[in-house]
């Protein structure tokens, strides 16, 4: 072999070396396919995994809302506080003022944020300092008060007390308290014209079974489904974040609001408890009319299946519910899906808010 028939097998040579060192068209497909494949394998866990978090730290937040109650009935002679009053609210024998929330709601979370500046009106336009009051499974960490400032209202959403008027209430609010614990704002027969049977505060030891009664739970993600009529109206523009939610009903009706249902021969409301047929699978706007307003409780975590059962005839839908978190008054919380708390029955022995309870149908 002559020099030159070296140089030029040399070069051949290191060219073919060259061309290894690149992908071929084909390589670089296979290659991209197998990305894809890894990816479309992880990102379900991947997102079961970020679900799973925030599940856990839903959980956390509300085990310390459960403390800042706990520590707020340990100074208030072991009485629970209300779910809400309103702003300047007076008793004079019976008599009860202002009969309207024309300047706002003063809700339970604003208990919890500390004595000594929860007047200040700044803290209740600004997130800082309400991190444990958000979920981040909820869009935008919770839902906006009934009354807020401009900028914190969502959506089709308008304040229900003057666009002046702000609550003073967590400024985005994930979880809501159990009525049949925690009063409404109707402490004195007649008040409105429509409150029947008032609402009175309510001392721990009432509550034997704290281990097996909820005291809190997360809202519905949809700010329209807490409302009066938000499933079966879909132009509502309130937001009732400042309500709690409970598991009763009235005894024969679809009455829901507690202090409105008729007594019997005895002065008391005849209550009953919400069964597992009166709450919506998955509420939703547009929807039925609300039965029970355990239809404001969130469906926040988990996956939601869905799948069909052999009915009489027919096939009918069959739902497994998202799970939510359930504060109990012993300051554990639970995992669960709504319908596990309601056999067995875990949102009262009784209606200990109400001044005449008692009234419960077996």
């Amino acid at each position: 072999m002559t020099p030159e028939h070296g140089r030029q097998l040399g070069l051949v040579l290191n060219r073919a070396r060259q061309r290894r060192k690149a992908f071929t068209l084909v390589e670089l497909l296979v290659v991209i396919g197998i990305i894809a494949v890894l990816i479309g394998i992880l990102l379900p866990a991947l997102g079961r995994a970020r679900e799973s978090a925030n599940a856990i730290k839903c959980s956390s937040n509300l085990r310390t809302i459960g403390q800042g109650l706990a520590m707020y009935v340990a100074e208030n002679k072991q009485t629970f506080p209300a779910a809400y009053i309103y702003e300047g609210m007076q008793i004079n024998g019976n008599i009860q003022t202002p009969d309207a929330a024309i300047n706002g709601y003063v809700h339970w979370s604003s208990f919890l944020y500390g004595t000594k500046n929860k007047r200040d009106p700044s803290i209740f336009r600004s997130s800082y300092g309400w991190e444990a009051f958000q979920c981040p499974s909820i869009e935008k960490g919770g839902l906006p008060p009934t009354n807020t400032t401009p900028e914190n209202l969502d959506a089709g959403q308008s304040n229900d007390n003057g666009a002046n008027v702000v609550d003073q209430q967590a400024l985005r609010l994930a979880y809501t308290v159990n009525e049949a614990i925690m009063p409404r704002n109707k402490f004195v027969k007649a008040f409105q014209g429509d409150t029947k049977h008032p609402y009175q505060y309510v001392r721990a030891g009432r509550i034997k079974k704290s281990g097996e009664t909820i005291l809190a739970t997360e809202w519905n993600q949809d700010w329209r489904i807490v409302s009066d009529d938000g499933r079966s109206n879909p132009g509502t523009t309130v937001s009732k974040s400042h309500r709690p939610v409970h598991g009763f009903k009235a005894l024969g009706s679809t009455e829901v609001n507690l202090e409105k249902i008729d007594p019997d021969p005895f002065g008391r409301p005849t209550l009953v408890k919400v069964t597992i047929d009166n709450i919506a699978e998955e509420a939703v706007v547009g929807g039925a009319q609300q039965e029970s307003r355990l239809d404001w409780v969130g469906r926040n975590h988990g996956k939601r299946k869905t799948g069909f059962v052999q009915g009489p005839t027919t096939p009918k839908p069959k739902w497994d519910m998202r799970t939510t978190n359930f504060l109990y008054v012993d300051g554990h919380v639970e995992t669960k899906n709504l319908k596990e708390t309601i056999v067995p029955f875990q949102w009262g022995d009784d209606c200990w808010s109400l001044t005449q309870p008692s009234g419960l149908v077996p």
